[in-house]
C-alpha cells in the first residue's frame, strides 16, 4: 500500500524536533511531499535537512502547487503555527479537501472549533488535534486502571515548565497565543483531566475557581505565567472535583495527576503510572513504566499512526472503532475548548484583565493574522428590566387561565402598538401553534387548497397539514417574499386561503396581493408576521424582534375567528369569559377542541418588556441596516436588500436579519458563497450565516409525501409537483442568501466586552473597508 502524501505547515521547533521525525521515520505510512513557512531561515533549515522536498512561503503557494501537480500529491497536512494564524490557514486546507492534524489548542473559541468541524464534515475529511498526551501509553493505562479505584471524588493535576525568558517567541502575547500558560500547557492538562473524569459524560465542567497570575512582571509578555483552577464535574449521582495547577516558571519540570476514588488512588508522575486499590481479598498495587516496556511507542508516534489509519479509511468510511475514537476526540476537543473559555472568563485577577485588553490592542495592529475578539450575538438581551419583569411575575402568578395579569397587559399593548384597539388579540404558546389555531378557525378541510410561499420557514405551512389540505407553493420575488403574480397563477376554485410570510422582516407587496384577492372575496389572507415586528406598509405597522423565548399572538377583526381559536386551545375559563353564552360554540367551552395553546406567563413577561422597547429596537436596527447598506454597496458580488420606499405601497423593513445575495459571477475566481462565509466565520464573525433551515418547502417530504406520516388524512396517490424549475426566483434566492445579524441596541452585549456598533463595524473592516464609518443618528423614537 502506497504511503500517504503529507505536507507540513509551520517549521518551528515542534515540527522540526518531533513531528518530522515521526513522519520520515515511518516511510511505509508517510511520504513527506512539501512544507511551508513564512520565515526564510526556517525554510533554509528545512531544505538543508530534507533536500528535494519543495518548501513554500505561504499556504496559498502550497495549494497552488498541489493543484497544478499531477496526481495532487498532498493528501494530509500537519499544521503547527502560532494560534492566531489558524483562522487563515485551517479553512483553506479543509476547503481544499485535505485531511488535517493540527497542533493544540483545537481552537481559541468554541465557535471557531465548530466552524472547523463543520468544514471538515462538509468536505468529508479528517480533522484531528495533536493533543499528544491523549494518545500516550500512560493515558491508555490510566483509562484501563481507572475503574479499579471506583467512583472518582477528587483529581489533582499539576504541570510546570521551566522557561527562563517568557518574553521570547509568539507565546509571549495573547494576541498570538489566545492566552498564556493555561492556553498552552494548561490545554494538555485540561485535556487529560477531562478525558479521565468525563468518560462517557461529554459534559462541560463548572469552573468553581479560576485565578491567573503574572509573576515575572519585568519580562516582556502580557499573559499569565501561572494559573490555579478548580473544576466541578456534575455526574449523575455524585460530583467530581478537579484542581489544576499550571505554570511556565517552575523550579523543576513537573507533570503529575493524582486521582482519588472510593476504593483507591491512581497516579501518574510524568513517567510511571501506578494504582493502589482495595477489593474483597485485600489491597493491590500495580505499576507501569512505558520507558521500560518492550514495545511502547512515543505519544507522537501513536498519534501519527492513528491519524494515518483514519486518513486511509476516510474514503470508504471509518470502521466502528475508528469512528468511535474520532467522534470521542471531536467531542472532547469541544468540551476542552469550552472549559478553557470558561476558565478565562471566570479569572479573578484584575491585573490580567488589563493585559488581556492590551492583547486586543496588539491584535488590531497585527492584522490580518490577529484573532478577532468578536462576541456572538445574544438575543433576547437579558438586561435588568427583563430580570425584574420575570422576578415580579414569579411572585405573582405562573399559571393564568383567563386573560388577566400579564396576558391582558401584553394583548392590550400589542393592539395599541398597531393602532387596533377594536381587534381581538390572543396569546399562544408558540407562533407555530398560533398559525395552527388560525387554520382551525378558518375551517380548513381535506382537499382544500392553501397557497403558501415556497421559500419560508416550514412552520408557516406545517400546521395546516393536520387538516388534510393540499399545499400549493408559489415562487418568490427578488427579495425572497411571495410573488403576487405567482399567487394569481395558482388560484383555483378549490383555493381556501393564501398565507404570506414577511421574510427576514421585508414586507411582501401587500398592495399587489390584496388587489389580486379582491377578485376572489371568499379567499382568506393570513400573514405570518414572525419576522416583521415594527415593519411598516404605507406607514402601518407590521406585526421576532419581540420574543419571550417561546410564544405567539394572533390579531383578527372577526369575532368568530377569535372564538374558534379560543375553543381550539384555551379551554374552560377564558372560553367561558369571552364566548357569548348564546353562541353555538359555548357548549364546548369546558373541554375545548383538545389542544392546549396557553402561553407561559414568564415568557410573556419577557416579551412584554421587549414589546415596550420595540420602537427603540427598530430605530437601532434601521440605523445599522442603513449603514451596512452604505458601506457594503461597493462590493460587486453582494446584492443588498432594498431599504424603505415612500409613497403608495411604500415599505419600511423590520430588519429581523440582513440578507444579502452572493453573486458568484461577479466574485473573485475561486470565491464561493460557502468559502466567503467560512472566511468571515474564521475571523470571528460567527453570526454570518447561510440560512439553510429556511428552504424550498416543495422538497420536504411532509408536503410531497404526507401520506407516509398522516395516512388517515392523505390518500396513497396524493402528490404535488416537485420541480425546482417552477420556482426559479426562490431557488436563486436560497442558493445565494447570506445572512447577517442586525443589532437592536447600542448597549454592550454578552459579558460586556463589545458593543453592538463595534460588532457591525467589524464586518466592514474584515471585508476590507479602509475607513471607520460614521453612524447616522438613530431616528426619533419619541
Amino acid at each position: 500500500m502506497a504511503p500517504i502524501g503529507i505536507a507540513v505547515v509551520g517549521l518551528g521547533k515542534r515540527a522540526l524536533k518531533k513531528a518530522l521525525g515521526a513522519i520520515v521515520g515511518k516511510p511505509e505510512q508517510w511520504q513527506l511531499v512539501a512544507a511551508t513557512d513564512p520565515i526564510e531561515s526556517a525554510r533554509e533549515l528545512f531544505q538543508s535537512q530534507f533536500k528535494g522536498v519543495p518548501v513554500f512561503s505561504s499556504v496559498e503557494e502550497l495549494l497552488e502547487w498541489n493543484g497544478r501537480t499531477a496526481q495532487h500529491p498532498i493528501q494530509a497536512v500537519y499544521v503547527a503555527v502560532p494560534h492566531h494564524c489558524y483562522p487563515h490557514i485551517v479553512p483553506n486546507l479543509l476547503s481544499a479537501r485535505l485531511h488535517l492534524l493540527k497542533e493544540k489548542p483545537a481552537a481559541i473559541t468554541p465557535e471557531e472549533l465548530l466552524l472547523y468541524q463543520r468544514l471538515a464534515e462538509s468536505h468529508s475529511v479528517i480533522l484531528s488535534t495533536a493533543g499528544q498526551r491523549r494518545y500516550s501509553c500512560e493515558m491508555a493505562r490510566m483509562k484501563e486502571w481507572l475503574p479499579l479505584v471506583g467512583d472518582i471524588h477528587f483529581i489533582e493535576a499539576r504541570r510546570k515548565l521551566c522557561i527562563a525568558d517568557l518574553g521570547e517567541g509568539w507565546r509571549a502575547h495573547s494576541a498570538f497565543a489566545g492566552g498564556g500558560a493555561m492556553a498552552d500547557v494548561g490545554w494538555h492538562l485540561t485535556d487529560m483531566v477531562i478525558g479521565l473524569a468525563n468518560v462517557g459524560q461529554n459534559c462541560v465542567p463548572k469552573v468553581a475557581y479560576s485565578r491567573l497570575f503574572r509573576v515575572r512582571r519585568t519580562q516582556d509578555y502580557d499573559c499569565e505565567d501561572s494559573a490555579e483552577v478548580i473544576l466541578d464535574f456534575p455526574m449523575s449521582f455524585k460530583k467530581t472535583t478537579a484542581k489544576l495547577t499550571v505554570s511556565r516558571i517552575g523550579h523543576n519540570e513537573v507533570e503529575e495527576i493524582i486521582i482519588t476514588g472510593e476504593r483507591g488512588v491512581l497516579t501518574f508522575d510524568g513517567n510511571e503510572v501506578s494504582v493502589q486499590f482495595e477489593h474483597e481479598n485485600g489491597r493491590e498495587h500495580f505499576r507501569h513504566n512505558p520507558s521500560q516496556a518492550a514495545h511502547c511507542q512515543s505519544d507522537i508516534e501513536i498519534m501519527f499512526a492513528e491519524f494515518q489509519q483514519q486518513v486511509r479509511a476516510a474514503g470508504e468510511g471509518l470502521s466502528p472503532a475508528l469512528k468511535h475514537t474520532h467522534d470521542t476526540y471531536r467531542t472532547q476537543d469541544l468540551v476542552v475548548t469550552k472549559t478553557l473559555q470558561a476558565i478565562y472568563r471566570h479569572a479573578s485577577d484584575e491585573d490580567l484583565k488589563e493585559h488581556t485588553h492590551l492583547a486586543h490592542q496588539n491584535s488590531a495592529k497585527e492584522e490580518p493574522c490577529a484573532q478577532s475578539s468578536y462576541l456572538a450575538m445574544e438575543w433576547p438581551k437579558i438586561d435588568w428590566e427583563v430580570e425584574k419583569a420575570v422576578s415580579k411575575q414569579l411572585h405573582e402568578e405562573i399559571s393564568i387561565y383567563g386573560n388577566e395579569g400579564v396576558f391582558e397587559a401584553f394583548e392590550t399593548e400589542f393592539k395599541n402598538y398597531h393602532g387596533a384597539n377594536s381587534l381581538y388579540a390572543l396569546l399562544h404558546n408558540s407562533g407555530t401553534n398560533a398559525l395552527h389555531a388560525l387554520f382551525f378557525a378558518a375551517g380548513l378541510m381535506p382537499g382544500d387548497e392553501v397557497v403558501f410561499p415556497v421559500y419560508t420557514f416550514h412552520a408557516t405551512c406545517s400546521p395546516s397539514m393536520h387538516f388534510g389540505i393540499k399545499p400549493v407553493f408559489c415562487d418568490a420575488t427578488k427579495n425572497g417574499t411571495i410573488s403576487a403574480r405567482a399567487v394569481e397563477d395558482e388560484i383555483t376554485t378549490r383555493t381556501k386561503a393564501v398565507v404570506v410570510t414577511h421574510m427576514w422582516g421585508i414586507p411582501c407587496d401587500m398592495v399587489a396581493l390584496t388587489s389580486v384577492l379582491k377578485q376572489w372575496p371568499h379567499i382568506l389572507l393570513f400573514e405570518d408576521c414572525s419576522h416583521a415586528h415594527g415593519a411598516k406598509i404605507n406607514s402601518q405597522h407590521g406585526q421576532k424582534i419581540v420574543t419571550g423565548g417561546e410564544g405567539g399572538i394572533t390579531l383578527t377583526k372577526h369575532a368568530d375567528f377569535h372564538y374558534r381559536q379560543l375553543i381550539f386551545g384555551h379551554y374552560n375559563k377564558r372560553c367561558k369569559l369571552e364566548i357569548p353564552t348564546d353562541h353555538h360554540l359555548y357548549p364546548f367551552t369546558l373541554t375545548g377542541a383538545g389542544p392546549k395553546n396557553r402561553a407561559h406567563p414568564l415568557a410573556i413577561a419577557i416579551a412584554l418588556s421587549q414589546l415596550q422597547q420595540l420602537p427603540g429596537f427598530h430605530a437601532w436596527k434601521t440605523r445599522y441596516a442603513t449603514q451596512m447598506t452604505i458601506k457594503l454597496a461597493s462590493i460587486p458580488f453582494l446584492e443588498l436588500p432594498s431599504m424603505s420606499t415612500e409613497g403608495e405601497g411604500g415599505i419600511q423593513p423590520a430588519w429581523y436579519a440582513y440578507v444579502m445575495r452572493f453573486k458568484a459571477a461577479k466574485a473573485p475566481s475561486g470565491l464561493t458563497r460557502e468559502r466567503f462565509v467560512a472566511e468571515l466565520q474564521a475571523k470571528g464573525l460567527m453570526d454570518v450565516d447561510i440560512p439553510r433551515s429556511t428552504g424550498l418547502l416543495h422538497r420536504e417530504p411532509l408536503y410531497n409525501r404526507p401520506q407516509e406520516l398522516l395516512p388517515w388524512l392523505y390518500a396513497d396517490d396524493f402528490q404535488i409537483v416537485i420541480d425546482d424549475g417552477l420556482f426559479q426566483e426562490a431557488r436563486a434566492f436560497y442558493d445565494e442568501a447570506v445572512k447577517l445579524p442586525v443589532y437592536a441596541t447600542k448597549e454592550v452585549i454578552g459579558n460586556g466586552k463589545i458593543g453592538a456598533p463595534h460588532c457591525n463595524l467589524q464586518f466592514w473592516t474584515l471585508l476590507g473597508s479602509k475607513s471607520k464609518p460614521t453612524l447616522p443618528k438613530p431616528p426619533n423614537t419619541a
